[in-house]
């Protein structure tokens, strides 16, 4: 049996363009295959983002939000862009904690049988603000600060190979 590896995602500058979907007053409606609306703010779907998410599934992935946002306004505005169905686990919310939101996923997982490893965590984030508690909470993860150490998803899915999947086949596992 695989070893499963969980990624991470932030929401804001990281999945979609918009930097606070708190900020945008639902409902949304979709206006195309890669943007949503309230009649006021446009927010687009970051370019490779679907194919990536749909890459890191097809690639043993549990992908759980993890974002600093309220969390009704993020979960309309993933269905209106119908990419929910990729997430396995919301742990957004409305509060800078993401080291213990991430810790509470992991229960969640662990209460399911679903052990993850540390070492096969991912966080994706446009902004390192949250390392110092999320390695405080949790420990080391790779934590790919998106637009910094790269700038797109093509980039990130070589990193993700490079220490999730390559390492798991030269192991044998």
């Amino acid at each position: 049996m695989e070893k499963p590896w969980l990624l991470a995602m932030d929401l804001d500058g990281t999945v979609w363009d918009n930097l606070n979907i708190s900020g945008v007053r639902p409902p949304y409606r979709r206006i195309s295959d890669n943007e949503i609306t309230n009649g006021d703010v446009r927010i687009k779907l970051l370019d490779d983002i679907i194919d990536f998410m749909e890459w890191c599934k097809n690639n043993g992935a549990i992908i759980i939000s993890l974002s600093w946002n309220i969390k009704e306004n993020a979960l309309m505005a993933l269905r209106e862009f119908n990419i929910d169905r990729f997430f396995d686990y919301h742990a957004t919310d409305y509060t800078p904690e993401k080291g213990r939101r991430l810790l509470e996923a992991l229960k969640y997982l662990g209460d399911r049988g679903i052990k993850i490893d540390r070492s096969r965590i991912v966080y994706i984030d446009d902004r390192n603000i949250h390392m110092d508690e999320i390695k405080k909470l949790v420990g080391d993860v790779i934590f790919i600060h998106m637009w910094k150490d790269v700038d797109n998803y093509k980039k990130a899915k070589e990193i993700i190979y490079k220490n999730i999947i390559q390492s798991k086949s030269s192991r044998g596992a």
